[in-house]
C-alpha cells in the first residue's frame, strides 16, 4: 500500500465550508486517501437525490436489464452474448469517488477476470431459475466469498458516472470551486486535485444516503442481517447451519446461497428482503467513526501534539518513542476525556475501525510534524499489519490494535510476529482496546511477553486502553 500523507478533506483543498457538503447531501471525502464507505445500488431507488432516485435508478436497471438478457440468450460461455453480457461487468475500480479500501493516491484497479467469470455464472444460475430481476447483481456479494461491498460499489459508481458528475459539476459551480474537462465523463466538467507527485486528478463527490460502511474482513453478521429479517430465508439458512458449531464466513455464504438460489420465489424474497431492511449509513450513529475522524481533521490536530523531540539519527528506537508518544494521547483521551463516547453506539461497542480510524488522525499529526510516514493496512506479506510507522528502510514499528473481545492471545502471540518477522523489523506494538470483555486475556499474553523477555527474545510491547463507558466528565470531577 502507498503510504499516506498529509491527508486533506475535499472540503479543505478547495477551501469551502463542509456543512455546504452536508446540506447538498454529498459525503466529504479525502481527496488522498479512500473512504471507508461504499455505494450500495439498494439504495438508489431511496435516495433523497431525485436525480439518483430517478435517473441513476432508471440508468442502473437499464444497464443489468441488458446484461441479464444476453445472459438468458447465452448457449455457453465464451459464445457472443456471454461476451456481451461480460463487457457489461465493468470491474475497474473508479479512481474518482474516493470509496472503498484503497490507501493513498486512490489509483484505480482491475479486480481478477475469474472474480467477473463467478459473478456472470451465479447470474446465469439465478436466471435458469426464473428471476429476471436486474437488480440480481447487487447481491453478489452474498453469494461468493471473493466479491465484496467494494467490487459491487466499483461497477455501480461506473454505470451510474454520469448522474454523479452531473451533481458534482453543479454543485461545484455553485460553490465557486473551479471544473475542467476530464477523460471521466464527457459531458460534465469536474473539480481536480493535484497529488503528491504532481499529477491532477478528477473527483467526484457521491451523495451520503446511497453509501454504507465496508464491513471489516470478518464481520459477516452486518451484512447477513438484512438477508435473514425474512423468516423463511432466515428459517432455511439456520437449517443448513444447524450441524456447524462455529460457521465461517464461507459457511453462512453457502447456506445463504442455498436458501436463496432454490427457485425463482426464494430469490425474489431474498431480493425483497435485502431491499427492505437495506439503510444507508448513519451520521448520527457514525458506526466507523468516519464524521468524527473528518471534524478531528478538518479542525486540526495541533491541539493533541507534544513538543517532544525525537532524534531519528539514533535509530528505530526513536520511532518507537514516537509511537508510544501518539498512544498515550490516544489512550488519555479516550480514557480521561469523552473520546470513548465516539466508540460506542448505545451500550454496544462500535466497529474495530472506528478506533483504527481515530488513532490514525491522532498519530498522523505526529508522523507529518516529525517527517515519520504512517500506512494504515500495510501488507506485511502475513496479510495487513494495522499501522507501519517508517522513516528509511531500516527504522520500522509496527502496531496491530485488537478489540479485547477478539482473538487477543493469537493477536499477540502469532499474528504481530509473522508482521515483523516479515518487516525485519524488532518493534512491535500491540494495543488492547478493552471494552470491558477482556477477562485474562492480558494476563495471558503478559505471560507470553515476560517468557520470550526471560530467554533474551524480542518481545512485542502491550498497550491497555480502557475503553469502556465512563461517567461524563463533569461528573468524575
Amino acid at each position: 500500500m502507498a503510504k499516506i500523507k498529509d491527508p486533506l478533506l475535499f472540503s479543505q483543498y478547495h477551501g469551502i465550508d463542509p456543512d455546504s457538503l452536508d446540506a447538498a447531501g454529498l459525503i466529504d471525502p479525502f481527496v488522498d486517501v479512500d473512504t471507508q464507505l461504499f455505494i450500495d445500488p439498494v439504495l438508489l431507488e431511496k435516495s433523497g437525490t431525485q436525480a439518483i432516485r430517478e435517473n441513476a435508478h432508471r440508468m442502473f436497471r437499464s444497464h443489468f436489464s441488458d446484461f441479464v438478457r444476453l445472459l438468458a440468450i447465452s448457449r455457453a460461455e465464451g459464445d457472443a452474448a456471454w461476451k456481451g453480457a461480460r463487457r457489461l461487468l465493468d470491474l475497474q475500480e473508479p479512481p474518482e469517488n474516493g470509496l472503498g479500501y484503497g490507501g493513498s493516491g486512490r489509483s484505480g484497479s482491475s479486480r481478477p477476470d475469474e472474480i467477473r467469470e463467478k459473478m456472470m455464472r451465479t447470474a446465469s444460475e439465478i436466471i435458469e431459475l426464473g428471476a429476471d430481476d436486474p437488480e440480481m447483481i447487487s447481491l453478489m456479494g452474498f453469494f461468493e466469498e471473493d466479491i465484496g461491498p467494494d467490487t459491487i460499489s466499483d461497477f455501480t459508481t461506473r454505470v451510474i458516472l454520469p448522474v454523479l458528475a452531473a451533481l458534482t459539476e453543479e454543485f461545484c459551480v455553485a460553490q465557486g470551486i473551479p471544473v475542467t474537462e476530464t477523460d471521466v465523463s464527457g459531458d460534465h466538467r469536474l473539480p481536480t486535485f493535484v497529488d503528491g507527485a504532481g499529477r491532477t486528478k478528477p473527483l467526484l463527490l457521491v451523495p451520503s444516503d446511497i453509501v454504507r460502511e465496508l464491513p471489516v474482513a470478518n464481520d459477516w453478521s452486518d451484512i447477513e442481517a438484512a438477508a435473514c429479517e425474512n423468516e423463511r430465508i432466515r428459517t432455511r439458512v439456520n437449517a443448513m447451519l444447524a450441524g456447524i458449531a462455529r460457521p465461517t464466513i464461507s459457511d453462512r455464504k453457502y447456506a445463504l446461497r442455498r436458501a436463496a438460489l432454490g427457485s425463482s420465489e426464494d430469490f425474489q424474497t431474498f431480493l425483497d428482503a435485502v431491499k427492505e431492511h437495506t439503510a444507508y449509513y448513519d451520521k448520527s450513529v457514525d458506526a466507523l467513526g468516519y464524521y468524527r475522524l473528518r471534524a478531528l481533521f478538518a479542525k486540526g490536530m495541533d491541539g493533541l501534539s507534544t513538543g517532544a523531540a525525537y532524534n531519528f539519527a539514533a535509530g528505530p528506537e526513536e520511532i518507537r518513542r514516537l509511537v508510544h508518544d501518539t498512544l498515550e494521547v490516544f489512550r488519555h483521551h479516550v480514557e480521561n476525556g469523552n473520546l470513548w463516547e465516539e466508540l460506542w453506539i448505545g451500550d454496544k461497542p462500535k466497529k474495530e475501525r472506528a478506533a483504527q480510524l481515530i488513532y490514525y488522525a491522532i498519530a498522523d499529526c505526529y508522523c507529518r510534524a516529525n517527517n515519520v510516514d504512517i500506512s494504515p493496512e500495510a501488507n506485511m506479506g502475513g496479510g495487513p499489519v494495522d499501522f507501519k510507522f517508517s522513516q528509511g528502510y531500516a527504522a520500522r514499528v509496527l502496531v496491530e490494535m485488537k478489540r479485547s473481545s477478539g482473538t487477543v492471545r493469537h493477536g499477540y502471540a502469532r499474528q504481530l510476529e509473522i508482521y515483523r518477522d516479515a518487516s525485519q523489523t524488532n518493534f512491535g506494538i500491540f494495543v488492547v482496546m478493552d471494552f470491558g470483555d477482556l477477562g485474562d486475556k492480558l494476563a495471558q499474553i503478559t505471560e507470553i511477553r515476560n517468557a520470550r523477555i526471560a530467554c533474551g527474545e524480542q518481545a512485542s510491547d502491550i498497550i491497555l486502553i480502557d475503553a469502556t463507558r465512563k461517567a461524563s466528565a463533569s461528573k468524575r470531577h
